[in-house]
């Protein structure tokens, strides 16, 4: 959803995160869609500041074009978002108007559920639902807001690039568009509620669904690049040497394994625990952010009853299920290709598997202009 719209026969998802640029191509054919191409690049070795600057529009620029290169991607039209902590996502219970009216009204309505200065960000809404509370006819709203600078900066990434973007969606519904129109973990029963998770380098996103629809939006300051930072400082290494780490070795150690009797110092141990840590931080996070989501939404039960995880660092071994057993309920790692056909002769199976939850963003941004 939201900040424009477009279509076609082949689609391409572009993702540019606040540290890594993810493409995907997709092609609808009449056995279903296929993966045209892919590609993922890091923005710098490590971390880089966030804030807008002509340094990092610079760079970005040149990594996405670099990126798209390697890919192999010849189309300048790309379906984009942004996230992060520069947009935020609300749910919003209004007197009832209409579409037209909620338009008229929605930035003067919207000052009070963002924290930023309304005349400073990009608005947008859709509306949810009519219902009635105490005789009295209500709507509820979905609210978007981002800054107007990131959209700014976004755009002048995409010139410099000669990239022309047909949507700007916001990520959290990307992921969402990657997991419900590939189905690959589709809604069993449609009183189910589905939590999507999203693990990006220094937040996480937690959208819930509930009846088919989002019903809360949060982020989390815990990401993929804590876990990395954690290795760095138990170890003493710089943040490339800790990411690798992170990649090949990092995982996180459960209770029947804890029982294994491990040297004093050792240096996979010391790994472990370092993850761990984290893991035990996100843990936490994701239970506050459930009870808050049981004491605050009005629901029809007050039971998640499943989890799936995306981005990158969701493939840490045992992070499903630590989390599951954390949480009491079952946690799915998210495969955006699974209904994607993926031909084995171009594309590595194990390296596909590997790397899927990463590009839940792209493959929905895609899939948005595909099917959506």
């Amino acid at each position: 959803m939201l900040f424009g719209l477009g279509g076609g026969k082949t689609a391409v998802g572009l993702d540019v995160s606040s540290d890594t640029v993810k493409v995907v191509q997709l092609k609808q054919t009449r056995g279903g869609v296929s993966l045209v191409n892919l590609a993922m690049s890091k923005l710098a070795p490590s971390p880089i500041s966030e804030e807008v600057s002509e340094a990092r529009t610079d760079l970005t620029a040149k990594v996405v074009k670099r990126t798209l290169d390697q890919a192999k991607i010849k189309n300048r039209s790309v379906y984009t978002s942004v996230g992060g902590t520069s947009v935020v996502v609300r749910y919003i219970i209004l007197p009832y108007m209409t579409q037209k009216e909620l338009k008229d009204v929605i930035r003067f309505e919207a000052e009070g559920y963002i924290p930023f200065d309304v005349k400073q960000v990009i608005l947008d809404c859709e509306l949810l639902r009519e219902f009635v509370e105490r005789g009295e006819k209500k709507i509820e709203v979905l609210l978007v807001a981002a800054k107007e600078e990131v959209i700014s900066q976004h755009l002048e990434i995409m010139k410099r690039t000669n990239l022309k973007p047909l949507l700007i969606d916001v990520s959290t519904f990307a992921v969402e568009n990657s997991w419900e129109l590939s189905g690959g973990t589709g809604i069993k029963d449609e009183n189910e509620i589905i939590a999507l998770v999203d693990i990006g380098a220094r937040v996480t996103n937690i959208n819930i669904i509930e009846r088919k629809k989002s019903s809360f939006n949060r982020d989390v300051l815990v990401g993929g690049n804590d876990f990395t930072k954690s290795i760095s400082e138990e170890l003493g290494l710089d943040f490339q040497a800790a990411e690798k780490l992170k990649e090949e070795q990092g995982k996180i150690s459960l209770a029947a394994e804890a029982e294994v009797p491990v040297l004093e110092g050792d240096r996979t141990s010391r790994i472990n625990e370092a993850v761990g840590t984290v893991a035990n931080k996100l843990l936490g996070e994701l239970d506050r952010s459930f009870a808050y989501y049981y004491a605050h939404t009005q629901i029809h039960k007050k039971t998640i009853n499943r989890m799936i995880l995306n981005g990158g660092s969701a493939r840490i071994p045992n992070l499903d299920r630590f989390l599951s057993n954390g949480l009491g309920i079952p946690v799915e790692t998210n495969n955006p290709f699974k209904r994607i056909h993926v031909e084995a002769g171009k594309f590595d199976p194990k390296y596909i598997s590997k790397v899927a939850p990463a590009f839940a963003v792209s493959v929905g941004l895609a899939l948005r202009g595909l099917l959506g």
